[in-house]
């Protein structure tokens, strides 16, 4: 069977003397393993499209469960970010991510949407690393049917105070009065609430259309990484790696 896909490199192994293994995000398929003969020869016509963060046109054969490339097309390798340590270890940390969440076999359209964008804003430095980041790991999340709440207490409905305590395992928000102990919970004020509301909720094509200063970003980063890391139930190498890079000078 044959199948024609829109998809983005994940990941690249090496495989014999000259073909690779690579691991695709297809809008219709998911995450799956794609076999690239012959692609590390210099006069392989697939060569860009077989690479981490190329995303390209791609016509796949499958024979039970295994896929096989057999023609691509580039569309855009987001090159520049390989240019700038600090932007590569975080687009490596979103493409594991991704990888993570994405389910093989089903339709993915959106994920594939918010990985791109997501790759688009880091290569063009739309915002901070620390913003692209958290607004993706947040959006995953809800993505994925791990939609957080923080308009009002989950409990009681009252609205939010100017700090409130967001529940890490239950994806809800409380006041302080209606939270229950310190333990699972991390602080947030009304900004981070707000702009949760936005990564989560808006357009994809705007889910990075907001504004926060710069003391809450830590904040907002603190809550997103650590409710993501929770609904993955695993950590990541790339997480730690940009965390690794984030403190160069």
């Amino acid at each position: 069977m044959r199948h024609k896909i829109k998809g983005i490199v994940l990941r690249e192994a090496p495989k014999g003397e000259t073909s690779k293994l690579l691991t695709v995000l297809a809008s219709d398929l998911g995450v799956i393993t794609v076999n690239a003969k012959g692609v590390r020869k210099l006069s392989s016509p697939y060569i860009k499209s077989a690479q981490q963060f190329a995303f390209s046109d791609m016509l796949l054969y499958e024979k039970n469960g295994f896929y096989t490339l057999t023609e691509a097309s580039l569309i855009a390798d987001f090159y520049p970010i390989r240019e700038d340590i600090k932007g590569y270890s975080l687009a490596c940390y979103l493409c594991e991510a991704a990888s993570a969440f994405a389910v093989p076999g089903e339709e993915s359209t959106n994920l594939l949407r918010l990985l791109l964008n997501s790759l688009y804003a880091i290569e063009n430095k739309i915002s901070s690393n620390t913003v692209i980041k958290s607004a993706f790991e947040l959006r995953l999340c809800a993505e994925c049917g791990f939609m957080p709440e923080t308009e009002c207490c989950f409990v009681c409905g009252d609205e939010l105070g100017s700090v409130s305590m967001f529940n890490l395992s239950e994806g809800v928000t409380h006041c302080k009065s209606c939270a229950s102990g310190s333990l699972g919970y991390v602080q947030i004020t009304p900004a981070v609430a707000k702009a949760v509301t936005h990564i989560t909720q808006s357009e994809l094509s705007r889910f990075l259309s907001f504004r926060i200063a710069e003391s809450d970003q830590a904040m907002l980063s603190d809550a997103a990484e650590r409710y993501l890391l929770m609904r993955a139930e695993r950590g990541f190498k790339t997480l730690s790696f940009y965390k690794h890079c984030e403190e160069l000078p």
